[in-house]
């Protein structure tokens, strides 16, 4: 696509020129001209696509130039640049329908971005004026991704005419011939439109540089590439490629490898080896992230410690923004750190998080009446997440947080929902008598007592007792922990006695109710 710079200033029009790599952007910069004029007389021969013009020249101005200009090349595009903040200038230059209108004093990235905006223009109006080239550009898309999601392939015919690269190799592949890469782009605005020009940029930069196919499919730019520098390798063309697209466009680029494949038929398998080592963009800092380099990962942990538990709950019932966001990082990040950690055994370890803090809010608001509809909303975590798992997690456990101090900081049943709270963290510590738990709620431990059955319906005591054998019950259900383990976990030395109380309130001592539950596994 050619591009026409137009000014009267020497020094914009070689700014113009060298400060911006047209080249390697996809343009071929025309000789630059130094009125509207001179640019009149040379568009018919030289017939560029693009006019980068300045509007106040000597002679005529760049406005009338692009009215012109568009007498002779009706799907001319323009970007005018200009050195005056002038509202009745852009008035002028809306009417006109130019691209865009820019202060000279702009950066190259602003540009930049107009100039490709433009050139998508252009590219937009050539294909919907010729139906056979759009008919073309919709076969070839369809066949890409065929090939790329299902492994279905055409004819050799179809391959030549819509994929040169892929035709004309078909013949002569060798093994770890082609491969495939996903390419995200960021960094010219959250807009799904500036999103979508950015890609695009990338994908005609692609091709413009090295020989590939490329297609911008499901939000990121998908190319096949032929893989003799073996991309994802420390020393591979791949990683240079990318900071110099990065360079020029201004944005961030992240890389994933496929492995390289030694036909057509396959570059599904390269595709889907691509997408999943893109899921460790999150887990690692590299720019380049090849599948071949993941995929011996044997995996790490995937679940909560019941200590990292008792540590989050109490951190969620601090109500402490900062703590927490401070404590998910670090736990998070251990994940992320460990050698063999995969992002399924990251993932895995992320929903346990979340899971913990959804049965931390489960336990504590039992006793909150209306809390059913509460707990259901924090129950699909993930289900229609997006970004970075990290950080759903941060919005989620706030949002737990936030909700449980909702729930239970308000009126007289705050100090009684504050000691229920206390009294389910510390099952087991000796921390847990009225006077301990009227401490922490800064309250006399009468008056407490007084308003705990109030608002319960049963005694401070009673609940302790409730407490500790619902969670003798759940232990129990580990046969690898003794019975006397469970009771003294729970705050009971004397194992008799613990039994005696499991037996009054559930009518089975715990070896008949671990019996009983076993049994039930292995129906």
């Amino acid at each position: 696509m050619k591009i026409l710079i137009v000014d009267d200033e020497i020094i914009i029009r070689n700014g113009l020129s060298t400060v911006i790599n047209w080249q390697q952007l996809g343009f071929t910069l025309l000789e630059p001209a130094e009125s509207a004029e001179e640019a009149l007389e040379r568009i018919p021969a030289e017939r560029p696509d693009l006019l980068l013009t300045d509007i106040r020249m000597g002679g005529k101005d760049g406005i009338t130039l692009v009215k012109e200009a568009r007498e002779l090349l009706p799907d001319l595009e323009a970007v005018l640049l200009t050195g005056y903040d002038d509202f009745a200038y852009m008035q002028q230059a809306i009417r006109h329908e130019v691209s865009d209108y820019l202060l000279k004093t702009s950066r190259p990235e602003d540009i930049i971005q107009a100039v490709i905006r433009a050139a998508k223009k252009v590219q937009d109006k050539r294909e919907a004026a010729s139906k056979v080239v759009l008919k073309d550009k919709e076969v070839r898309d369809h066949w890409f991704i065929k090939m790329l999601e299902s492994g279905i392939t055409p004819d050799l015919l179809s391959l030549q005419a819509y994929m040169p690269l892929l035709g004309s190799t078909l013949d002569e592949l060798r093994p770890e011939r082609l491969q495939v890469v996903v390419i995200q782009a960021e960094g010219w605005g959250e807009k799904p439109s500036s999103a979508l020009l950015l890609h695009f940029a990338v994908e005609n930069m692609l091709r413009e540089l090295i020989s590939c196919e490329t297609l911008v499919m499901n939000g990121r730019v998908a190319a096949v590439v032929r893989a003799d520098a073996a991309w994802g390798q420390e020393d591979c063309d791949g990683r240079s490629l990318l900071e110099q697209i990065e360079h020029l466009l201004k944005c961030a680029l992240r890389c994933a490898a496929g492995v390289p494949v030694a036909a057509v038929e396959e570059l599904h398998q390269s595709y889907r080896t691509a997408q999943q080592a893109a899921a460790y963009w999150e887990l690692t800092r590299e720019k380049l992230v090849a599948y071949e380099r993941v995929c011996t990962r044997k995996g790490w942990n995937t679940l909560l410690t019941r200590y990292e538990e008792t540590e989050l709950g109490h951190i969620l019932s601090g109500g402490n923004s900062l703590q927490l966001s401070q404590w998910i990082y670090a736990a998070v990040q251990a994940q992320m750190e460990h050698p063999e950690t995969t992002y399924e055994s990251y993932s895995s370890y992320v929903h346990s998080v979340a899971l913990s803090g959804l049965r931390w809010l489960e336990r504590l608001l039992a006793e909150t009446p209306s809390a059913q509809e509460t707990i259901h909303r924090f129950s699909v975590f993930g289900s229609e997440g997006h970004g970075l798992l990290r950080d759903q997690l941060q919005t989620y456990l706030q949002s737990v947080m936030a909700a449980y101090h909702r729930l239970v900081v308000k009126g007289q049943s705050a100090y009684v929902q504050r000691a229920i709270t206390y009294v389910k963290e510390h099952v087991g510590s000796q921390r847990i008598g009225l006077s301990d738990v009227a401490r922490h709620v800064h309250l006399h431990h009468g008056h407490l007592s007084e308003v705990f059955k109030k608002e319960t319906g049963m005694t401070f005591g009673d609940f302790v007792t409730r407490e500790k054998l619902e969670r003798a019950k759940e232990m129990l259900l580990d046969p690898a922990v003794k019975i006397s383990e469970v009771a003294r976990a729970v705050g009971y030395e004397d194992v008799k006695y613990f039994s005696q109380l499991f037996k009054k309130h559930f009518t089975q001592i715990p070896s008949e109710y671990r019996e009983v539950v076993s049994a039930k596994k292995l129906e």
